[in-house]
């Protein structure tokens, strides 16, 4: 038997120092140099020194090309989902590779165009856009004056691409201050309950969103919430003006999307180490079907129209704009960082290379703040992109440069080719590119299944972005998730020990039936965190443990058959307590506060004497801090290593008290 004092003598136990913040920030300062903050925020220069150039380049140039053409099918279509001109989507692919490419830390990561952000970007295009450039192809609006970018010219309407751009520079602003102030770990408050269930909901969006190109009806522009009741109700009141053309396009390229997918891609992936590029090979047929039967002309089926040919020219956001979007780019920005991170996570792994999530944070801001000079939607990472760029074997984001030159070639030489193609193909594309988003449904029974907490959260997060609107889904299941963690904060674990005969183990005895209480010991192990939120909750726990009246009838069996019975109530056994702290992970003044006013009541009141046991070195220094030992509470006499170390303590001074009462 030994005391916490000569354990901490034994083992050499050592504080840890408190290091104040200005001797903190003086060692930083001193011990990092210029050179280093250079290369922790341009990783690019510190990892192409390295660049095994006969290994890597040939692949990187494969999955770029191969990326490039993704781009291309993936950019026009989700641009269309903001309610911006196809081409932006585009710009999109070209311009965000540039900075992420010198700046990030993941070597997969296919920044670009992703649906989920795009229609995010929709209401807010609705908002504050002239309502003629919404969803409607036109040429680049030309570039803001220095002082109309900062001063909004009388009766001045802006564009949705030059909303969009705004948004843009909010979303790059809001990462890089994230990315400065280290909040990486913000990724985390997004479960992954919590991202199925939103990202569900956001394919349910998109693909209501593209019912009218797909069906060829035309759909109100709504910009109120309960987009989908809306969406719906003009679906079926137009119903009868359904364009067949249309109709007929889009139930074609789904049905050969969808057959090429179940059954001939799995079969081609064993043969060819890349993708076959389907979705590139239905837009070529169908512009050539398009011009070769004039389907816009004869049958009224709706194009892209002008597309202009090469790359914008550099402009400025309207700044003024900032103070009216600057809280709905939040949400954007958080949601955007949080899935490419959880893909790039993914593909680290994979890959057996690690990412720094703050240094991510400041490569998505730099990347959308420039390009949001360059008419761009806020960009992310794309889940099929990167996974793609991955299994092709690309080696590092060179592949995002090769990508991104792919497609200003294709912007600078064929861009108006892809004039007269019919906006349902892209929308039979995109709604056939959810289909793993709406799968998740089916993920709903084992969430539920696992835990009624997550199952609430998805259910409470999808019911509420598909009947109300998709921001306010979101905020609902950061609501519902923040409750969770505080509602499982608050709870606090606390159970009687019992000893396993003939060993010092001690064992829940409402679990392990063959354990027993140590006679005039009442042994109580806390698990949990010890604050102010659950402090009443642990004075009561312990208290009725102690205090209140129990009657448990336990049973063993041996091979004997031999069966015991234990039956306690009331104070009359119990003279000492010991708390088994071993689970014990934080404790505030509060909490001490408690258990102070505790131990000091069992004496009073009781003559009840209270032992700590298991206490790890972060709560015994608190405890230090917190003034929780008295001189009526040594620590050295009230606090042990073991708690089979505080039983034969107790058990000593029993049979001396015991002694001295016969002698007397």
């Amino acid at each position: 038997m030994q005391t916490l004092e000569n354990f901490q003598t034994v083992y050499k136990y050592k504080p840890e120092r408190e290091i104040p913040f200005r001797e903190r920030a003086k060692n930083k300062i001193t011990t990092v140099k210029c050179s280093q903050i250079f290369l922790s925020t341009f990783p690019f220069f510190e990892w192409i020194k390295n660049y095994k150039f006969k290994e890597y380049f040939v692949n990187d140039v494969v999955a770029g090309c191969t990326i490039g053409i993704m781009h291309i099918s993936q950019g026009l279509a989700a641009s269309i989902l903001a309610g911006v001109p196809p081409i932006v989507g585009l710009y999109m692919a070209s311009f965000s590779a540039i900075f992420y490419t010198l700046m990030s830390t993941s070597r997969h990561i296919s920044m670009g165009t992703i649906a989920i952000v795009c229609i995010m970007m929709k209401p807010i295009v609705l908002t504050h856009a002239k309502p003629e450039t919404i969803d409607n192809n036109f040429e680049t609006p030309p570039g803001l004056s220095w002082s109309e970018a900062f001063q909004k010219p009388e009766n001045y309407e802006l564009t949705s691409v030059q909303v969009v751009v705004v948004v843009c520079f909010a979303v790059g602003i809001w990462q890089i201050l994230m990315g400065v102030f280290r909040l990486g770990i913000i990724s985390v408050i997004l479960s992954d309950t919590l991202v199925s269930g939103f990202s569900t909901a956001g394919a349910t969006h998109i693909m209501f969103s593209q019912l009218g190109s797909l069906f060829g009806v035309n759909v109100g522009k709504h910009s109120s919430n309960f987009k989908i009741i809306l969406i719906s109700r003009d679906i079926i009141t137009n119903i009868r003006t359904m364009n067949l053309v249309s109709f007929g396009i889009s139930m074609s390229v789904m049905a050969v999307l969808i057959i090429f997918t179940e059954k001939i891609k799995p079969r081609l992936d064993k043969r060819f180490h890349f993708p076959f590029p389907i979705e590139m090979v239905c837009v070529i047929v169908c512009i050539v079907i398009s011009m070769a039967f004039d389907l816009q002309g004869k049958y009224g089926v709706k194009c892209f129209g002008t597309i202009p040919r090469g790359l914008p020219p550099p402009s400025l956001p309207a700044f003024w704009l900032l103070p009216q979007v600057v809280v709905q780019s939040l949400p954007v920005a958080i949601v955007a960082f949080t899935i490419t991170i959880s893909m790039a996570k993914i593909l680290s792994k994979k890959g057996h290379y690690k990412i720094e999530a703050n240094q991510e944070f400041l490569a998505y801001g730099c990347s959308n703040v420039f390009s949001s000079f360059f008419s761009c939607i806020p960009v992310a990472g794309s889940m099929s992109r990167s996974l793609v760029q991955f299994n092709v074997g690309g080696k590092t984001q060179i592949t995002s440069l090769v990508s991104s030159a792919f497609v200003m070639l294709v912007m600078v030489a064929i861009g108006p080719l892809f004039e007269p193609l019919p906006t349902c193909v892209l929308a039979a594309i995109l709604i056939v590119t959810l289909k793993g988003m709406f799968w998740q449904v089916k993920d709903f029974p084992k969430i539920l299944r696992r835990s009624k907490v997550d199952g609430f959260v998805w259910i409470g997060t999808f019911s509420v972005a598909i009947l109300w609107d998709i921001d306010f889904g979101l905020a609902f299941g950061l609501f519902l998730s923040a409750a969770s963690v505080l509602l499982y904060a608050q709870k606090l674990k606390v159970c009687v020990l019992g000893k396993v005969p003939f060993s010092d183990i001690y064992l829940d005895v409402q679990r392990y039936l063959i354990v027993e209480e140590v006679q005039g010991i009442k042994i109580i192990r806390i698990s949990g965190s010890l604050h102010f939120a659950n402090k009443n909750q642990l004075e009561t726990k312990i208290t009725k443990l102690v205090l209140g009246k129990t009657s448990e009838k336990r049973k063993y069996r041996d091979d004997k058959k031999f069966d015991t019975t234990h039956e306690s109530s009331g104070l009359a056994p119990i003279l000492q307590v010991v708390l088994d702290f071993s689970g014990v992970s934080f404790v505030d003044s509060s909490a001490t506060a408690s258990l102070k006013m505790l131990r000091d009541d069992f004496l009073s009141k009781f003559g009840l004497q209270m032992y700590l046991a298991n206490c790890p070195a972060a709560i015994f220094e608190a405890l230090v801090k917190l003034e929780f030992f008295t001189p009526s509470f040594k620590q050295c006499e009230r606090i042990f290593p073991t708690i089979n170390d505080a039983v034969l303590f107790i058990q000593e001074q029993t049979e001396k008290f015991h002694d001295e009462v016969i002698n007397l």
